[in-house]
């Protein structure tokens, strides 16, 4: 991982009163309760970023922009995000869906939050949880698709097809692929004063100049 003190070694100068692409490179960091981070804008347009908010970690590079309101994030390499695999599909009584994973070596045992379609709306997705026992609990039979979210880093999973109408038990294997690699496409950062602001993991996350005051 991209250390978050490697990114704060050194202290970007302070800004102009006009924002440009040259004004704006240089390095940021986080100083809020229980997060850590750092992201540094290069002169020639690539980034570098780490971010540590409890138990979730991960850090990232690519290409940034500026257009005159927003600095954007393109990862580059795109990562290759966590997937999931469908092991088995048991059928259950009518209208019931459950879901278990195989997380491998990773200490997690909870089953995951879903995301499904619904027979009818292919593109609208709803977001259903599932309880301990890995029971989801359907706001309609008729579902066509079952995506697992990752916990914690929130991605979605590859659509699982189901039948409508039927239950289904599914089985799934987790592929972590490159978890804690972000993969940003043209992520937005909003310029805000002497810094950037970018909503995130359902937090509101500062990224202020280093060496700046508070």
């Amino acid at each position: 991982m991209i250390g978050i003190a490697a990114l704060l070694t050194m202290a970007a100068p302070a800004a102009s009163h006009t924002p440009t692409t040259a004004n704006l490179a240089g390095l940021y960091e986080i100083r809020q309760m229980e997060m850590a981070g750092g992201l540094e804008l290069k002169r020639n347009g690539r980034f570098r970023y780490a971010f540590s908010y409890g138990a979730l970690d991960e850090e990232g590079e690519g290409k940034w922009r500026f257009d005159g309101k927003a600095v954007h994030l393109t990862s580059s390499p795109m990562p290759r995000e966590p997937d999931f695999v469908l092991v088995a599909d048991v059928p259950a009584p009518s209208c019931e869906l459950s879901i278990s994973v195989d997380w491998g070596k990773l200490d997690w045992s909870s089953a995951p939050n879903v995301l499904v379609t619904y027979q009818g709306a292919p593109k609208e997705l709803h977001f259903l949880q599932a309880d301990e026992a890995g029971k989801v609990h359907l706001e309609n039979c008729a579902v066509t698709s079952v995506m697992p979210i990752v916990p914690m880093y929130d991605v979605p999973g590859t659509p699982l097809k189901v039948v409508p109408g039927k239950g289904h038990k599914l089985s799934v294997r987790f592929q972590p692929n490159d978890i804690g690699k972000a993969a940003f496409r043209d992520e937005p950062l909003v310029l805000d004063g002497q810094g950037l602001v970018w909503q995130r993991y359902d937090a509101i996350i500062h990224f202020i100049r280093a060496g700046a005051r508070p």
